[in-house]
């Protein structure tokens, strides 16, 4: 016994296994979800449950009912067990037909068989327990009014039943049950059956709700989970995202601060009271202070003056245009004047803007601050060499004028100042025409002199150079008649010199070097009419390392040479057109023609030199200027013979020139100084002349108008007379064409007017040259 109580245990167990495994594989297919929608998931789980348990019993009463058949005839009872069976069976495989159709049909199959008993075995037998399940089971999966109508259905049943059994249809009740029982018994029955399936509805229903409020809990729990999930992820992204932000920044602040650290420029920021609230370290590079002294400072403590009050101006100003715009999206370049600690002045470039906030409105002013004081003083000396180029453009403009107009002065002075020497010569000591005629040379030396400052001018005035010492020019000066006749208009100015004595030489014209220390003295008394003192520099200026060239592609060497005086000095707007001919603030007839620093300058620049001038109003002047050094001496220059001594003896001079006058005053010097005289107007004349006949000696204008002029015209004659003797005469100073005629083979040069004792000296030095 006991071995067949553990096998059928073994064989229950692996049934219920079975049924178990079948309910889960069968539930698992199903697509409801019991957390959504829990009621119906039990709902199906139940009506699983009294199918399954409907077909086992089906199964089991098979056999007692076809035994019952085939004994005592019951095939009916056989036949409906085994439809039930099928039923069952099949609602159980079907599970795929809505839950609502299944369970109507188990009710009806339930129903009916509760019916199908109570019509066959009466209502002392199982059947109105069957009706008791119907209406409770329609609560359970139906709900309420399933149930409602199921308690009236089996009441219904009973009372129909009941009529039938009280009319011998079926069969009737026991003897002890009368009438009033039956009743009694039927309306407990169904009162107790609807009070049980309506509870079991109600409970099943407030399950249902509760399943409901349950799902909806559990709905809005899972949106409120999914709403945190999706919350805690943004949140997240946002740390990641503010981490990388704040990586980001630290990144860019260590790389601006690099930057600002390091930069030569000053980078600041100011509030709009124009308080400084950062510096850049390059501000003590640039003024000296550390960031923080210089914060304690007020803008105009840090400006010099007039830059500190556009600076104000220039904010209101844009802060004025700003608003009447509405934008504050505007900058500003300004170049100021900053103060260092030192007292010092630096020139900077100062870009700046508004710093705005979120809604574009101002918070403060950021700015970079630029040391361009190196910019500009190139600019400066760009535009002093700008200014310089466009003067000596100017000065080389007037001096074509001059020049020109110099040569044809010269050729109209050649009578004046050559014509008296002749008359001289004839007229004996005694005569009272000796005293006018000399007058009128002297006028017309004069004359030549202002001749002689035009071409100074013209820069064609320098033929000479000679080995001269500036401190015997200004000796020579101070003795001079020019230079009383200034002490005479200004006896209350005194002269100091302070006169280097080992001053080097410099080589080139005296009378240009004595006339330039003539007109810088004259100008500088002209600048004291109350009077004052004068002082006269000269020295010796030596090349340093730590020295600029004083001359350009010059020697080491310089002579220096300053005129400094303590008078009303030169306005700024006069300072830049002192070398310009003809202009003067001094009074006429008392200081010259206005071409005294015109001169000068035209001097040192023959010279190979350089003029500063430096003035201050109402404290003086100072002109320095400096001339290239020589280490060559000079010799004194021996005494003239008499004219006697130049005399000839009857050679032949060709007279060349274009001009009739110059001709005929050089043929009768010619002639009274013992040579014969030949003239032609021409080069092309003398070619011809000179191929016909023979002279000792050419006389040759360089400047002729029309034809050749006097290279071309010696370059010709060299052909066919390869000895021919030539000097040269123009009313130009030397030029590089009358250089070129003496490389040819020409003599000395002689510039007009030129005197009887000049063409005399000229003449005896060519006949005699080998």
């Amino acid at each position: 016994m006991p071995i067949f109580f553990i096998k059928l245990r073994r064989v229950i167990g692996q049934l219920s296994a079975s049924v178990k495994t079948f309910f889960d594989k069968r539930y698992s297919r199903c697509d409801i979800d019991p957390a959504t929608d829990g009621l119906t998931y039990w709902r199906e789980r139940i009506l699983f449950s009294v199918l399954a348990a409907s077909t086992c019993f089906c199964l089991i009463a098979l056999v007692p009912a076809l035994y019952m058949a085939i004994g005592e005839n019951l095939w009916l009872l056989a036949i409906f067990d085994i439809l039930a069976f099928i039923g069952c069976g099949s609602l159980l495989f079907f599970y795929r037909i809505r839950l609502a159709i299944r369970a109507g049909v188990t009710l009806l199959i339930t129903f009916m068989v509760g019916l199908f008993i109570i019509a066959q075995a009466g209502f002392l037998s199982g059947g109105p327990a069957w009706l008791f399940c119907f209406a409770v089971l329609s609560g359970v999966l139906l709900g309420l009014r399933a149930a409602l109508l199921a308690t009236f259905l089996n009441a219904a049943a009973i009372f129909i039943l009941g009529w039938l059994s009280s009319q011998g249809y079926m069969a009737p009740p026991p003897a002890s049950i009368n009438l009033l029982r039956a009743v009694t018994a039927g309306i407990n029955f169904i009162f107790l059956n609807g009070v049980s399936a309506a509870s079991v509805a109600v409970l099943v229903n407030g399950l249902q709700e509760l399943n409901r409020k349950a799902e909806a809990a559990t709905a809005a729990l899972q949106q409120e989970r999914e709403n945190l999930i999706q919350t805690k992820d943004q949140l997240k992204h946002e740390v990641q995202v503010r981490r990388q932000s704040e990586k980001d920044l630290q990144q860019s602040e260590r790389k601006y601060r690099l930057l600002a650290e390091n930069i030569q420029d000053v980078i600041w920021t100011m509030d709009l009271k124009l308080r400084f609230t950062y510096l850049s370290p390059a501000i003590e590079r640039l003024l000296g202070w550390s960031s923080d002294e210089y914060k304690q400072f007020k803008l105009e403590e840090l400006l010099a003056p007039e830059s500190a009050i556009r600076v104000l101006n220039e904010f209101k100003e844009h802060y004025r245009r700003a608003q009447q715009s509405g934008s504050f999206q505007r900058s500003a370049t300004l170049e100021l004047d900053m103060l260092r600690k030192d007292g010092d002045r630096v020139k900077v470039e100062v870009t700046a803007s508004f710093l705005l906030d979120d809604t574009g409105h101002p918070i403060g002013i950021l700015g970079v601050t630029r040391d361009i004081t190196e910019r500009y003083k190139a600019e400066q000396e760009k535009a002093e060499l700008r200014e310089s180029l466009a003067r000596s453009k100017k000065m080389e403009a007037l001096g074509t004028l001059a020049g020109g107009v110099a040569h044809d002065l010269n050729n109209v002075l050649s009578g004046i100042v050559s014509y008296p020497d002749l008359l001289l010569m004839d007229i004996p000591k005694d005569s009272p025409l000796r005293r006018p005629i000399e007058v009128i040379q002297e006028s017309g030396k004069k004359a030549a002199a202002i001749v002689q400052d035009l071409l100074t001018l013209a820069r064609r005035g320098v033929p000479v150079e000679e080995i001269v010492n500036l401190n015997d020019l200004v000796s020579e000066y101070l003795l001079s008649p020019e230079h009383k006749r200034l002490k005479s208009f200004h006896p209350f100015v005194g002269i100091e010199t302070r006169l280097a004595p080992d001053l080097l030489n410099v080589k080139g014209s005296p009378i240009h070097l004595s006339k330039t220390i003539m007109n810088l003295v004259s100008n500088a008394a002209e600048a004291m009419p109350e009077g004052g003192t004068i002082k006269i520099v000269t020295e010796n200026r030596y090349q340093d390392a730590a020295m600029k060239r004083p001359l350009e592609n010059g020697p080491d060497e310089s002579v220096v040479l300053q005129i400094l005086d303590s008078g009303v000095g030169i306005p700024p707007e006069d300072l830049q057109r002192i070398f310009e001919p003809f202009f003067t603030k001094k009074k006429m007839g008392r200081s010259g023609t206005g071409l005294g620093m015109a001169v000068v300058w035209g001097t040192v620049q023959d010279h190979k030199g350089r003029i500063d001038v430096r003035s201050v109003e109402g404290r003086g002047t100072e002109v320095t200027a400096f001339f290239p050094a020589t280490r060559e001496s000079f010799s004194k220059v021996a005494l003239e013979p008499s004219l006697d001594a130049y005399k000839g003896t009857g050679e032949t001079i060709l007279v060349v020139d274009d001009m009739n006058e110059q001709r005929e005053i050089a043929a009768k010097i010619i002639t009274q100084l013992g040579y014969v005289a030949r003239s032609v107007d021409s080069g092309e004349q003398a070619v011809e002349f000179l191929k016909r006949e023979k002279a000792d000696l050419l006389i040759l204008d360089m400047i002729m108008d029309p034809g050749i002029d006097g290279l071309e015209t010696y370059h010709r004659v060299k052909v066919s007379n390869p000895q021919q003797k030539a000097i040269i005469t123009s009313g130009y100073a030397e030029t590089e064409r009358v250089r070129t005629a003496q490389r040819l083979g020409a003599g000395g040069y002689l510039r007009k007017p030129y005197t009887v004792q000049n063409l005399a000296v000229a003449i005896k030095a060519e006949l005699n040259r080998s």
